[in-house]
């Protein structure tokens, strides 16, 4: 997986018990890349207000497409976005950096010194797919 985010930290406010700390991530991200094997593939991340967390693959191979679409929750602490999911019944969590630049999001491994770029997309790109 390219991608799978978890959660951290969340803000006790009134009636939003469940909102992430920081808001600048919440959105629908998009980044299009040709992995190592020549394979073009596209992938969406959604951070909802609410600390949810979806994220779709999309793999285009010659004449077919694979999508793989995973959904989870997330947190926010600093620069660090931390996202949960289950993968074949097992609770997963993955740790990111991560920064926004106005529409841009970096995001990079806390052991894997590569930055992925994405930039934010309107939400309907990724709704199709949930």
């Amino acid at each position: 997986m390219l991608l799978t985010l978890v959660s951290v930290g969340v803000t006790s406010c009134g009636n939003y018990d469940d909102e992430p700390t920081n808001f600048d991530i919440v959105g629908t991200w998009q980044v299009k890349a040709v992995d190592d094997d020549g394979e073009a593939y596209e992938n969406l991340v959604q951070f909802t207000k609410n600390g949810k967390w979806h994220s779709v693959e999309i793999y285009y191979e010659f004449d077919e497409t694979d999508v793989d679409v995973e959904h989870g929750t997330y947190s926010v602490s600093g620069n660090k976005v931390i996202v949960t999911y289950t993968d074949d019944g097992h609770s997963i969590s993955q740790t990111f950096n991560y920064e926004v630049k106005g529409d841009k999001l970096m995001l990079s491994y806390l052991d894997y010194p590569v930055v992925i770029t994405y930039i934010r997309v309107n939400d309907s790109v990724i709704e199709r797919y949930l």
